[in-house]
């Protein structure tokens, strides 16, 4: 009787705690590349670590279905909205309708270009062009240059291209570097990346001796497209540390990637998402200008990762395994 009654207390206490927990809202764009599944779990186990429930939507790449994703979960009662925008401009239209609903949003690693959302949490998007172009500086000082980059719906896209085209401008305006072309994609695509290479290279008798490749998708896409007298011999730049981007910096083919550790982001997303439902006020942020104001913001540092570093980086960080044996592909 005495064991009846402590299991009846004790799925009181569950149940309560279950009711109270703090329910957030994560809208994710899509799995198009790999790292979004690393994002969210560590997210959503985050969230739960610290008491709150999370909810999960996927709009697999449709900003209109994000829109509806994001009215259905501020609907069903999502204390706060962490959002991978698909679409920066149209994103606007959740941020209006969470603000009418009073529910916080954060932007998650891509900005919502308005001053409504609550938190925007990313890594130095600019600097990653920087860091970029500054790489390729230093081992291609003059030459061909060939830009790609995301499209312009993501705001960290033109933020790349950005910092890229600041650090080459001196070189461009010696001469010594001549940008050969600047393609803008309409999606982070592999394929769409092979396919516009593919154009290019046949529009043009020039050669890239350097292709500044905005991510790691991308940054394949255009080896694909590369004549095999030109396999390793091109310095190519990428984004986001892939496992497959990893394997073809140690076989030489790609040059470097840009590593922005997932866990603190992640980390910091959930345990703000958890203040804002309680109520509390973030701390260690900076403002940020956007459209019609400024914004809470946290922007975290990336780093550079190439055969030289891959070990000491995302290896010793887990992101990457050994075991995974990336060094005998």
């Amino acid at each position: 009787m005495k064991t009846q009654k402590l299991i009846f207390v004790f799925a009181l206490i569950l149940m309560s705690y279950l009711a109270n927990a703090q329910k957030i809202g994560l809208l994710m764009d899509s799995y198009f590349i790999d790292r979004w599944f690393i994002d969210q779990k560590l997210i959503s186990d985050k969230i739960k670590e610290l008491g709150g429930e999370c909810i999960i939507e996927v709009a697999y790449g449709d900003a209109d279905e994000q829109v509806r994703l994001g009215r259905k979960m501020i609907a069903d009662g999502v204390k706060v909205l962490i959002i991978v925008p698909t679409d920066a401009k149209k994103a606007v239209l959740i941020v209006e309708a969470a603000k009418a609903a009073h529910v916080p949003v954060i932007a998650y690693d891509r900005l919502i270009d308005t001053k409504d959302i609550s938190f925007y949490i990313s890594y130095n998007n600019f600097t990653v062009g920087t860091l970029q172009a500054s790489y390729a500086m230093k081992k291609v000082p003059a030459g061909n240059y060939l830009l790609i980059n995301g499209p312009v719906s993501d705001n960290n896209a033109i933020l790349f291209r950005e910092g890229q085209l600041k650090m080459l401008k001196p070189s461009i305006d010696s001469k010594k570097i001549k940008i050969i072309g600047d393609i803008v994609l309409e999606s982070w695509s592999e394929i769409e990346t092979m396919m516009k290479m593919d154009d290019f290279l046949a529009s043009i008798e020039t050669k890239p001796d350097v292709i500044i490749a905005a991510n790691d998708a991308l940054a394949n896409g255009a080896l694909q497209s590369l004549p095999a007298d030109l396999a390793g011999k091109v310095v190519i730049t990428g984004q986001d540390a892939e496992l497959s981007a990893i394997k073809s910096i140690i076989n030489g083919n790609q040059s470097m990637t840009i590593y922005k550790p997932i866990k603190p982001l992640a980390f910091i997303a959930a345990e703000s998402a958890l203040k804002l439902a309680r109520g509390e006020k973030l701390i260690n942020t900076i403002k940020m200008n956007v459209s019609g104001g400024q914004v809470d913001a946290r922007l975290l540092e990336p780093i550079v990762v190439d055969k030289m570093n891959y070990k000491d980086t995302v290896v010793k960080d887990g992101h990457i395994k050994l075991s995974e044996n990336v060094e005998k592909q």
